[in-house]
């Protein structure tokens, strides 16, 4: 084959792996939409994201497995086809359940194309390219991951959500395309026996009890009976499997690959970058949006250095891994993303967009350079095997951010019910302390138990419920009756005490203007100015009335505004809190992990 054929067969295999893995992270921006338009809560929309990261993780080993034996290619192009028909039908689906249908297969579709990149790869440009390829494809893999929340933001912002999923049809058409026409089959010929049936459906149940207990333990309670009964599977399937495994002539995992202590440890290396991730595709995502209040497309642009660093740190860091050696590299990549993750543990609501931007960036480096973990996996192992390699890899990334959702967004949610807590009380606290009518008191703390409920850590939509409060409180302040005489020792006070002073001499003007009335009585003359000046005396004395109320109104708006303040920075102080000790727990768990890294590599003596 053609230099020329070579590089479009693997740009088809690029586009694949870009495409599959954008699609696990791409549709969590769209889930407010999504529920709007399926009139389903947040719950329910999220399954569409997480039925896809299901069926990457469980699937992933058992479709490099059976390419291995019936052939990579002809298993890549099913999962194309796979992947971009049910693309078009995700665009098209009229229903919740239908969309979760569609995307379960597109997952399946996604498990089949994610791992076989590399060995078709590896047989169309040859095995001393390897460092190469698994660069190129491990830095596309780690940047379409990335790059998911922006791509999401981006299109919804000038399009509708149905194109986070119908983008994926052309695109598939022409990476099906380019794989048909310049890549070649290739086989595991080293395996012997039959497919290894029952070990597929042992690890099927294995991952699926396992990751669907990780995704949804925060949904339904760690110790309810579906999230035990689930991990219960997993770990029956788990013994089941392993005890398949040991007997069969062709297993779907072959377990002496784990002798090679390169391939485990960069595995392991792999599993920790995916964990990681969940920090600034799906954390900061979070904070972005829903604690500074930013768009989806700002959101989406804010964070999009991750994905440009990525792109720059991973060549960067296969080129020294090729002279010093992948330890190294993957050891400082995942310091990097510690220190990431320390940095940004001291952001406020008053950071700066260009301070974060720079923290980001340390973070994308930080995945660039630990992402050669995926280049060292296969690296030791023989050609042959690199597909299962590639496979076990890539499943191990999709079990880390499936961990890295079940604990870190468990201990995110665990911090925020506490600073809402706390927020409540203080807010409730200030109120109180302010000179305000019963009815604005009573409005104020109701909407603050409402917005900062312990039943609504499912409900995101915190900018419309702050609207909402601020609203019912407008509304509330506007109500004449019943409003306080202002504070003490303040202007407005000072103000008010001078309109009773000028309603209580009108008063008198006007008992005077009455009794002299009754005096003049006979004389029209003198009647008819009286009646006049008394006129005049009522309408001034209405026009006091006036001037109190507004000053009055005038004192509970400040009093108001005072409370709303205070309320705010308390608010923003400890929800950054809450996300700090969530990033700094990232960072913790990260640098003691670290130390694997130094395993990911040997030297290879001729």
């Amino acid at each position: 084959m053609s230099k020329t054929g070579k590089i479009l067969g693997f740009a088809g295999l690029i586009i694949a792996t870009f495409m599959g893995t954008l699609d696990s992270t791409i549709v969590n921006i769209a889930l407010p939409k999504l529920m709007t338009e399926f009139n389903t809560n947040l719950s329910g929309a999220s399954w569409v994201a997480t039925i896809y990261a299901l069926a990457l993780a469980v699937f992933m080993i058992s479709a490099t497995k059976l390419a291995d034996k019936f052939g990579r290619k002809k298993v890549m192009l099913l999962g194309l086809a796979f992947f971009t028909l049910f693309s078009a039908a995700c665009m098209y689906a009229n229903s919740l359940s239908m969309l979760l249908v569609f995307r379960f297969f597109k997952g399946i579709g996604g498990a089949i194309i994610t791992p076989l990149v590399l060995p078709i790869g590896i047989n169309l440009l040859g095995k001393q390219n390897i460092s190469k390829i698994a660069a190129v494809v491990g830095a596309f893999t780690a940047l379409s991951a990335a790059s998911g929340p922006a791509a999401g933001g981006i299109i919804l912002e000038y399009t509708s959500w149905h194109w986070i999923f119908g983008l994926n049809v052309p695109i598939g058409v022409i990476a099906f395309l380019l794989v048909l026409i310049f890549t070649r089959e290739s086989y595991d010929d080293t395996l012997v026996g039959k497919f290894d049936i029952l070990g597929m459906l042992m690890l099927t149940l294995t991952l699926g009890g396992l990751t669907f207990g990780l995704l949804e333990g925060r949904e339904y309670g760690w110790t309810s009976t579906l999230i035990l009964s689930s991990f219960g599977a997993g770990i029956v399937g788990l013994i089941l499997f392993i005890f398949v495994e040991l007997k069969v002539s062709s297993p779907i995992v072959e377990f002496n690959l784990f002798r090679e202590k390169t391939f485990t440890a960069s595995s392991i290396v792999y599993l920790i970058t995916g964990f990681a991730l969940v920090v600034p595709s799906v954390i900061f995502n979070y904070y972005l949006q829903n604690v500074l209040n930013y768009t989806a497309l700002h959101a989406a642009l804010t964070i999009i250095p991750v994905s440009l660093a990525i792109v720059v740190a991973m060549p960067l860091g296969t080129k020294l891994s090729d002279k010093v050696g992948a330890n190294p590299v993957n050891f400082i990549g995942i310091l990097l993303i510690s220190a990431s993750f320390l940095t940004l543990s001291l952001i406020t609501t008053e950071t700066s967009r260009t301070v974060m931007i720079v923290f980001l960036i340390i973070s994308g480096a930080g995945f660039g350079f630990s992402t050669v973990s995926y280049v060292s996996s296969v690296k030791h192992l023989p050609q042959a095997k690199t597909g299962t390699g590639s496979g076990i890899a890539n499943s191990a990334r999709q079990i880390g951010m499936c961990l890295g959702i079940a604990v870190l967004v468990t201990i995110l949610n665990a911090n925020v019910a506490t600073a809402k807590n706390d927020i409540s009380d203080t807010a409730i606290a200030t109120v109180n302390s302010k000179n305000i009518s019963d009815h604005t008191r009573h409005v104020a703390t109701t909407e603050i138990k409402t917005l900062f409920s312990k039943d609504d850590s499912k409900n995101t939509d915190y900018a419309a419920k702050q609207k909402q409060l601020t609203h019912k409180l407008k509304t509330a302040a506007s109500d004449q009756s019943h409003l306080p005489i202002p504070a003490a020792n303040t202007d407005y006070r000072t103000l008010y005490d001078a309109t009773q002073k000028l309603s209580v001499g009108t008063n008198q003007l006007t008992e005077a203007l009455q009794k002299t009335s009754h005096l003049t009585a006979s004389n029209a003359q003198a009647t008819t100015i009286i009646n006049s000046l008394m006129s005049g005396s009522t309408t001034l004395e209405k026009g006091q009335n006036k001037t109190s109320t507004a000053v009055q109104l005038l004192a509970q708006k400040d009093e108001l505004q005072d409370a709303l303040h205070q309320i705010k920075v308390h608010k923003n102080t400890q929800m950054s809190q809450a996300f700090s000790k969530t990033y700094l727990i990232c960072a913790i768990i990260l640098v003691i992990c670290s130390p694997i890294a130094l395993f990911s590599d040997r030297r290879v003596t001729d």
